[in-house]
């Protein structure tokens, strides 16, 4: 069942969703974000289930040993939309790069499948913006009681108002001529950046944040399963009502 967009959200036939699903998940053991169980299915059926009501196309973008186990997860009639799998790159930036090439839309949706808590609204409001923009995402205020400053080799590169600083999260949403032309640019260049947005800053496009949803958790380290896990539970007093 398709959500209800407004006049102004960018139609279906109009994007394409790009889903990173390619990390090995060192930070949690060695296990792929991609394969872990969440409400009876897989985190990248949970993506694409979360994704398809507003696009024409998916590209998941996997390890290429994952390959043949993700076009089986992608072989189900709930979702409403073509969908392509490709083999990931060495980083995030390689592997959006194999993404992006596999778009035909004029705007791309970029998720992730470590961000399984992201609610509808959240995609409509991106594809909302992005129609004025030529790249939005999203962010949540970052309290912080310090100062703030980046450093390298021990040294103080910069330092950063404290007022300024938030937490940057996807999805990200994207004019596709406009993330075209920055990884071209990232090409001729030999840029390197561990974001897609700060890849877009540094083409010096202009890149729109609005507020997300503090639920909007990435799953990254162990102790971000237990929520996967207690949603994904049975319910045992359900299945004693029913016997």
């Amino acid at each position: 069942m398709h959500p209800e967009l407004s006049n102004d959200c960018c139609g279906r036939p109009e994007v394409t969703a790009l889903i990173l699903a390619a990390g090995s998940g060192t930070r949690l053991g060695g296990i792929a974000k991609a394969t872990l169980e969440y409400q009876g299915g897989s985190l990248l059926q949970h993506a694409l289930s979360l994704v398809s009501p507003f696009v024409a196309h998916a590209v998941v973008g996997v390890r290429e040993c994952d390959l043949d186990w993700a076009h089986e997860q992608c072989h189900s009639p709930h979702y409403d939309c073509a969908i392509t799998c490709v083999s990931g790159g060495a980083t995030r930036q390689q592997s959006l790069k194999r993404l992006l090439d596999e778009a035909r839309t004029p705007f791309v949706l970029v998720h992730e499948v470590a961000r399984p808590w992201v609610e509808p609204e959240t995609f409509r409001r991106l594809l909302t913006e992005v129609r004025h923009s030529s790249a939005v995402a999203l962010f949540t205020p970052l309290p912080v009681r310090d100062s703030v400053a980046t450093m390298k080799d021990g040294l103080l590169t910069a330092s950063l108002p404290r007022s300024e600083v938030v937490s940057v999260q996807a999805p990200h949403a994207y004019r596709t001529s406009a993330l075209r032309r920055a990884y071209d640019l990232a090409a001729r260049h030999g840029w390197e950046e561990e974001s897609t947005i700060a890849l877009m800053s540094r083409a010096r496009h202009r890149v729109r944040l609005i507020e997300g949803p503090a639920q909007n958790i990435k799953v990254t380290y162990p102790e971000d399963l237990a929520p996967l896990r207690v949603i994904s539970a049975p319910d045992p007093l359900a299945h004693r009502a029913s016997g």
